[in-house]
């Protein structure tokens, strides 16, 4: 694996005195609790409609794929949510599952789905929408032998949120009964089953098109083909993505023409290119710019709110993080309240749990890890390291995608801590943020190197793999309002340790989760994830870092814009006034 970019960090200590100086469902809403309340826009009586027909959304990274079955990150679903839709959606701006595509009832138990179809639906292509095609999609995730459930491709977030592949899978049957009525037939009750459905990642592509395109599907020759508001039209990676309105749109037509969704990667290249009209809106800036923000009449701050939590990660491949005392000596060395006062400032809240406060589960008894370097110095000696940790060993051979050995068991690594290379909505300032651990880590004993791995594609890619083999910076924002959403992708193997989630591996977690999905009662399911949040609080698996109500800055002339607190903006909802 290439290095591309590291930094030492016995120069930090400086970033570490800044830091100490500035020092639904209808089991209820899952929004985190703050104290900032989002900051209107300046008052516009009843503006006049333009006839600008582009809009034009800044962002910091590229999307990684257009399959949105082969990806979780949220810059590709800010595209494919807008170009395909999923049998169930999200009411506007709530976390409410209303019907998409289908509309859907359980039988008593609810092992049994009947779900009627949308009649007279068309894809991009031209070709119907119908029980066929839902068929077509379902099948494709789920069953390995399918020939366009191609082995190069990772449909992760079907295995996480349905249970598995093949028989494993909770979903046991996808019947057609009809053109226009299927059932979904399943192994065991499942609470957030149409929360599920509302996820972009499930959205149903069109089968003429993936047939058309195969394993090219969803890249930038490929593109993707749905039957949502917004058409694909173009990819140029890495600088943007073009959108054209569909007019045959079965739902609210849209009221702009085109969607441009350009990559400025520097958050204050991006915040002037707002201000210079150049493009109409963008998610998360740094603080200064956001204060800025504040003061300019033409400029307008919308909130999305907190559904997203922020952590630092341990890789479990590295012999030392298998002591439970280095974990908690990590643990103690960060001052998680000064980081994120200064870099998520008013927008965010310090996280204790991986469930934000406000989530079915959330445990409110669990106490912040108190920050104390010389309690990390004391726990990093009763470990065996009395001079501090500088180098770790590699516990087991690690192989990358293709199966080639990358790092080889009794290797010897400098200690790094990976920082993700774009700002997320979750997480604002990544890089700084990263920099003001490191200056925490080494006070406290630890001598880590700030290493950077490639663009966000990458990130993710070795995300992916097991390969950010040491600490390592990330988030996640909910797909839906409910708890398994947070628990199960990370958690959900008894058998074995899941490598994109740093090969971490509790069998009781595991069967707590698996557990919850399938019980009725809210109630019930809240005891076993409250459990649950404990479990993951005195193991230490992680550090749990902050919640971000995100700031969107958009031009005071965009009209309809709505924040959705799962991450994705419904487009065909924005319009302009003069």
């Amino acid at each position: 694996m290439k290095r591309k970019t590291v930094f030492t960090v016995f120069g930090l200590l400086i970033v570490l005195s800044m830091l100490l100086s500035a020092c639904a469902k209808a089991e209820g809403p899952a929004v985190p609790a703050t104290e900032a309340p989002a900051t209107e826009a300046p008052a516009v009586e009843a503006p006049a409609v333009s006839a600008k027909d582009t809009f034009i959304f800044g962002r910091g990274a590229d999307s990684v794929q257009l399959d949105p079955a082969l990806v979780t990150d949220g810059e590709s679903f800010r595209v494919t949510g807008q170009v395909l839709d999923s049998l169930y959606r999200f009411d506007q701006g709530t976390t409410n599952p209303v019907p998409g595509l289908a509309e859907c009832t359980a039988n008593a138990d609810a092992t049994v789905w009947s779900c009627k179809l949308r009649e007279g639906v068309k894809f991009h292509d031209g070709t119907d929408f119908n029980a066929d095609a839902v068929i077509f999609n379902f099948e494709r995730w789920r069953f390995t032998s399918n020939p366009y459930h191609y082995p190069s491709q990772v449909f992760e977030y079907y295995e996480a949120m349905w249970g598995g592949f093949d028989d494993a899978s909770i979903i046991t049957e996808v019947k057609k009964i009809d053109d226009h009525n299927i059932e979904f037939v399943l192994s065991t009750p499942m609470a957030p089953f149409l929360a599920n459905l509302a996820m972009d990642m499930f959205a149903i592509s069109s089968p003429a098109a993936i047939e058309k395109a195969g394993e090219a599907y969803g890249t930038p020759t490929g593109g993707c083909v749905g039957t949502g508001p917004y058409k694909f039209v173009s990819w140029e990676e890495g600088t943007e993505i073009k959108l054209v309105a569909n007019e045959d749109y079965w739902g609210e037509k849209p009221k702009v023409k085109n969607v441009i969704v350009r990559v400025i990667p520097d958050d204050s290249a991006r915040f002037l290119a707002l201000k210079a009209g150049d493009i109409d809106a963008l998610e998360q800036a740094v603080v200064e710019d956001l204060a800025t923000a504040e003061k300019d009449p033409t400029l307008q701050i919308l909130t999305r709110p907190g559904l997203n939590t922020s952590y630092l990660a341990f890789n479990f491949k590295i012999k030392e993080f298998q002591d439970i005392k280095v974990r908690e000596a990590v643990a103690h060395a960060i001052d998680i309240k000064g980081l994120i006062s200064n870099f998520f400032g008013k927008y965010g809240t310090v996280a204790k749990t991986l469930l934000p406060p406000g989530m079915l589960g959330f445990n409110d008894k669990i106490d912040y890890w108190k920050y104390d370097p010389e309690l990390s110095k004391s726990l990093l000696a009763d470990a065996g390291f009395p001079n501090g940790l500088s180098e770790v060993t590699v516990a087991e051979d690690v192989k990358d995608a293709d199966g080639n050995v990358v790092y080889t068991a009794g290797q010897v690594i400098p200690l790094r801590l990976y920082y993700m290379p774009v700002t997320r909505f979750y997480f604002p300032a990544a890089k700084e943020v990263g920099e003001g651990i490191a200056a925490n880590l080494t006070a406290a004993g630890f001598n880590v190197e700030l290493y950077l791995e490639g663009d966000w594609p990458t990130y993710l890619g070795a995300r992916r793999n097991g390969l950010l083999m040491g600490l390592y910076l990330l988030g996640w924002n909910g797909d839906n309002d409910d708890p398994d959403n947070f628990t199960r992708y990370f958690f959900n193997s008894a058998a074995e340790p899941i490598k994109r989630e740093g090969w971490y591996q509790n069998a009781k977690l595991a069967a707590l989760v698996q557990e919850a999905v399938t019980l009725p009662d809210p109630a019930a399911r809240a005891k076993l994830y409250a459990e649950a949040d404990q479990l993951m609080h005195d193991d230490v698996m992680r550090i749990w870092l902050g919640h971000n109500n995100t700031p969107l800055i958009l031009s005071a002339k965009v009209l309809g814009y709505v924040p959705q607190p799962v991450g994705a903006e419904n487009f065909e909802y924005v319009s302009f006034g003069n």
